[in-house]
């Protein structure tokens, strides 16, 4: 039997185990979070994906079957049109706006100090 897990610490510094257990002979899946199942799957041989949520961020892990041999991955989703996603992309898009507008503010003052050095 496969056994592996992760550990997810959240923005408020929380930490969440996330395991999984994968039969080698039946293919039998659980993935648990916290102690907490999230997931089963029965009969699982070739390669599968599965989502759930731990609070409010999307997590994914991921089966992966190479020549009869299994990997496992675990990730954050931070494509998929969740809330907690549209909030990040709003504040990206909020930090970039400040970037151009810090970056143009200084632009904007070094070349008034050339052209006074210039022309005084």
């Amino acid at each position: 039997m496969s056994q592996i897990t992760w550990t997810y610490v959240d923005d408020d510094g929380y930490s969440h185990n996330v395991g999984l257990f994968h039969g080698d002979n039946s293919g039998h899946l659980v993935v648990y979070c916290n102690s907490r199942i999230v997931v089963i799957d029965f009969n699982v041989l070739t390669s599968k994906n599965y989502s759930f949520f731990i609070d409010e961020e999307l997590c994914d892990v991921a089966v992966e079957e190479k020549e009869g041999k299994f990997s496992y991955g675990f990730t954050i989703d931070q494509v998929t049109d969740t809330p907690r996603n549209r909030g990040r992309k709003k504040m990206n898009r909020e930090q970039a706006t400040q970037t151009i507008i810090v970056g143009a503010a200084f632009i904007l003052v070094i070349s008034l100090v050339v052209f006074l050095i210039l022309h005084l």
